[in-house]
């Protein structure tokens, strides 16, 4: 049984293997709650990162994960002179499902809120909730997710520095 013309149909079956094994898709969302004007936007200097985890199962590597990524990252994306807070509640933490992502894809999202505070005088200036998902199938999926707090994070700080402050975070090199 031919389905292409010149390719059987093990052929085109196969290739839809290949495709599933290698697919996987990034989002991001960021919505301000309480926006900051960029003329303030532009004077802030986030000069400390606080992380707590709000979901009812603790995740630990993912706290330190997430507070290194954007202790690394914001500083460098706010540049302004006036110092900062940034207080960040992560909501939602999906882990991967390996075998489910092996045969059928999976998805691994990481929520939270981010509040900019004054640290002169402890006023909120801004809040934003941050929603980061990667979406993946099969074997090659599975493995670039193994660490999953890690990549989520970077993708996290990412989207605060783009979405935020208006500035891409610059790469390791």
């Amino acid at each position: 049984m031919k389905i292409l013309a010149g390719f059987p149909a093990r052929n085109v079956f196969a290739l839809g293997v290949v495709a599933v094994a290698l697919s996987a898709c990034a989002s991001a969302d960021v919505s301000a709650i309480k926006r900051v004007d960029q003329n303030t936007i532009n004077s802030v200097k986030v000069t400390e990162v606080n992380v707590t985890v709000e979901t009812p199962k603790p995740h630990p590597q993912l706290k330190a994960a997430l507070a290194e990524e954007l202790s690394k990252s914001v500083p460098a994306c706010s540049k302004g002179e006036k110092p900062y807070v940034m207080n960040v509640a992560v909501v939602d933490f999906e882990e991967q499902d390996v075998a489910k992502s092996i045969f059928l894809g999976d998805e691994i999202e990481l929520s939270g809120r981010v509040e900019l505070v004054d640290v002169a005088t402890g006023e909120q200036i801004g809040e934003y909730f941050v929603d980061r998902s990667f979406f993946w199938g099969g074997f090659v999926g599975a493995a670039m997710m193994s660490d999953a707090e890690r990549s989520l994070s970077e993708g996290f700080a990412e989207s605060v520095c783009e979405e935020v402050f208006g500035v891409a975070p610059e790469k390791e090199s």
